[in-house]
């Protein structure tokens, strides 16, 4: 089995689909509870990182750090992140052609941003210190997941930090596969909703996970 089944088939599948308090799901996050005050879709990536094995030389750039940027970060610093520029397909439209840049495959880290910058500053490492936050100099870091399949326009990826549903008036996550629509003409993609309800849709980019040097 290559590496990306082996994602999509076997690593996967062991905390998808999951809802929290649920065992399965606490293989993701075992802390995480409703009112925690984050995220976990960075759980879904590290989890993967994890079971696939990091060198010692990596494993301090980021990617067992159940974060987002630091995800990107690592990629950066491993030489295999592929930045998604939204403005060359912009510029294609407006002449009346298709752009027909790189896209991501099933088994990659994925990232979505929203807010402007993107193009200037969402490719290169950012702060992970808060004190040093306001250095970053990108796009607003929303969501990471794993592609499952990218044909098209519909999308299907797999993620953690999900909205499942509400226990005793709070919110509680999990993780599923979801639905995306994906815009060929200007790279934005649907399927969910940020955490302040604004639709996450821009794809910034994506790890390699074949290049990245993980140990199987």
């Amino acid at each position: 089995m290559n590496r990306r089944d082996r994602i999509l088939h076997e690593i996967v599948p062991e905390v998808l689909p999951s809802t929290y308090p649920a065992a399965k799901f606490r293989k993701l996050d075992a802390v995480w509870k409703p009112g925690a005050g984050y995220t976990t879709c960075g759980a879904l990536p590290t989890y993967i990182a994890k079971k696939l094995g990091v060198s010692a030389a990596n494993e301090k750039d980021g990617l067992l750090d159940y974060g987002l940027v630091t995800m990107r970060n690592a990629a950066i610093l491993a030489g295999v992140w592929s930045h998604h520029f939204t403005s060359l397909r912009q510029d294609a439209t407006r002449a009346g052609n298709t752009y027909h840049g790189p896209l991501p495959r099933p088994g990659d880290f994925y990232l979505l941003c929203s807010g402007p910058k993107h193009d200037a500053g969402c490719n290169c490492v950012g702060p992970t210190d808060p004190k040093e936050a306001h250095r970053y100099i990108g796009a607003a870091i929303e969501h990471v997941g794993v592609i499952v399949s990218a044909m098209g326009t519909r999308w299907r990826t797999a993620d953690a930090g999900q909205t499942m549903g509400v226990i005793d008036g709070k919110t509680i996550q999990g993780a599923a596969y979801v639905e995306r629509t994906f815009d060929p003409a200007t790279g934005f993609m649907t399927g969910e909703l940020s955490r302040v309800g604004k639709p996450m849709r821009r794809l910034c980019g994506w790890m390699n996970a074949d290049a990245y040097p993980f140990k199987s």
